[in-house]
């Protein structure tokens, strides 16, 4: 019981702790300069009718001020009328241009927007490969179709790459509202998140980037193998590996809404913690104390918390087996084992009510529940191989 809680509290509480101070002792500075050069964003997407028009939009509206000099979106598979929308946008821009048709935006689409459409579905992995091989502005700008861009953020994140140990720099993520506990908690656990980040960043590199927003330098951007599920580890875990830091950019925000489907957020949870399993499998190096820089941030931050589940099973179960031998389960250790119980189940109900919980404090007990079940699940889908590469919407 006390070795696997020793675990728990290290993983949630001590390495927080540990990394915060260690980046206030050795805190690496950044060369931060105006960036002259232009980006290219990439953006793989699968049946996004009504974001990606939205995510364009934004897009062209900051490259006004913002060096974005294409944008490539490759459009997986899509059975709706995404790529139909799409076109229709291109199709205003040449109105503009003619003077047929006024549009909002002084740009014209056409001019850099560059759509790939693959009637074949494989994954985003697979068109995030052919999008890369065909930009080529010297940084490349990974986002997803549904987050919006605010304004600036394009700056404060390419200003980091005038240092050039800077391989990748990864934004922020802001949830807009949170109607719910378990939305509210969901938001809290993300604000904690940033906080782990931020002093990772300052220390040295982060182990990952946040798939919303992440701009990465061309030549360290190479191909990744097909099945990869999480893109926004493994790119920038490769450039770490070669010696280069993986920062992360507060104030480089892009907005998102907590989602009110709790069976599409577990799913997408789930798939992309079986990802953080396969990691090991794609790139071995990453588990190696001499090939890796910052073994010890990837084995505290990313792989003990694929065990949390185990270990608080492993705790439970202890301090049962404890109350069984000794004073029964109305004993000492059977209270503390009913406690564990029947806190576990509380979490469970908060976490089963969703929106009708308004208490933070009960949200982020039912999202501590949420996570540890989905890494239950990635667990078994890492072990069995049933994950899959391609979007499930």
């Amino acid at each position: 019981m006390i070795i696997s809680l020793g675990f728990l509290g290290y993983a949630y509480a001590g390495y927080p702790l540990l990394i915060w101070g260690l980046s206030r002792i050795r805190c690496r500075s950044v060369k931060k300069d105006r960036f002259a050069a232009g980006v290219s964003v990439l953006i793989a997407a699968h049946n996004e009718e009504e974001n990606l028009p939205r995510k364009l939009e934004n897009l062209l509206e900051l490259a006004k001020t913002e060096p974005i000099r294409e944008i490539w979106v490759g459009l997986d598979g899509c059975t709706d009328g995404t790529g139909e929308k799409i076109k229709g946008q291109r199709a205003e821009g040449r109105g503009q241009r003619t003077g047929r048709q006024p549009a909002p935006c002084t740009l014209h689409p056409e001019s850099i927007i560059h759509v790939l459409e693959f009637e074949q579905r494989r994954g985003k992995a697979a068109v995030l490969n052919d999008l890369m091989g065909r930009a080529t502005q010297p940084v490349f700008v990974m986002m997803d179709a549904r987050q919006r861009v605010e304004p600036g953020a394009m700056t404060w994140l390419l200003e980091n790459f005038a240092d050039e140990q800077v391989g990748v720099v990864s934004g922020a993520l802001v949830y807009e509202s949170a109607a719910g506990g378990v939305q509210k908690g969901a938001e809290s656990y993300w604000g904690y998140e940033k906080f782990i980040r931020e002093c990772e960043s300052r220390f040295w590199a982060v182990p990952g980037a946040t798939g919303a927003l992440y701009a990465i330098r061309k030549e360290l951007c190479r191909k990744i193998p097909e099945n990869t599920l999480v893109d926004d580890v493994l790119i920038p875990m490769r450039s770490v590996l070669e010696g280069f830091r993986c920062l992360f950019e507060p104030s480089a925000r892009v907005f998102d809404l907590p989602t009110t489907d709790f069976r599409q957020e577990n799913l997408r949870k789930r798939r992309t913690l079986a990802g953080i399993w396969q990691i090991g499998r794609l790139e071995p190096r990453i588990f190696s104390i001499f090939a890796n820089p910052i073994w010890f941030q990837w084995i505290s931050h990313k792989f003990l918390r694929l065990l949390t589940p185990f270990f608080l099973l492993a705790a439970v179960g202890s301090v049962g087996l404890m109350a069984c031998w000794n004073d029964g389960m109305m004993g000492r250790a059977g209270i503390i084992f009913w406690g564990m119980i029947g806190l576990l189940g509380f979490s469970g109900l908060a976490y089963a009510a969703g929106r009708r919980v308004q208490s933070r404090l009960l949200g982020l007990l039912g999202a501590f529940w949420g996570v540890n079940w989905a890494l239950l699940l990635a667990a078994w889908d890492a072990g069995t191989g049933r994950y899959e590469p391609k979007w499930k919407k």
